[in-house]
């Protein structure tokens, strides 16, 4: 991420062409209901998380992460939906409340939450 990117972006997306495959969004085998609570259940156990509610209709997490030093918040609403085929994916979008750069915090936070979420349920191979 380039120094103008971080003083001007406030806001970090999962998406399918992501140069990083990290990045990218999960795809699991299981149903969306086991998804969505190993969603919920990763970021009740991470510092500085809080889920604020879940969507079921709308397959949509929303949660917020305080920074550690200066008191920011940025919110992250995280979608899963289950296709027809089967598969379950899981999309991810971190943005700042307040402020026109995040200095990189939103990519962190979706690697934070993405880096648990693997430990406690490995995504399917794309």
């Amino acid at each position: 991420m380039s120094l103008k990117e971080w003083l001007t972006k406030n806001i970090y997306v999962t998406t399918p062409g992501n140069a990083d495959p990290f990045f990218r969004p999960r795809q699991y085998s299981q149903t969306k209901e086991e998804v969505a609570a190993a969603a919920q259940e990763t970021l009740r156990s991470l510092a500085r998380w809080k889920v604020v509610e879940y969507r079921e209709n709308q397959g949509r997490i929303h949660a917020t992460h305080t920074a550690p030093i200066i008191p920011f918040v940025e919110d992250v609403n995280i979608y899963i939906v289950q296709g027809l085929d089967g598969i379950t994916r899981l999309e991810v979008v971190s943005q700042s409340q307040a402020g026109k750069g995040d200095f990189g915090q939103n990519k962190r936070n979706i690697k934070e939450l993405l880096s648990a979420l693997d430990a406690k349920l490995p995504p399917s191979a794309p």
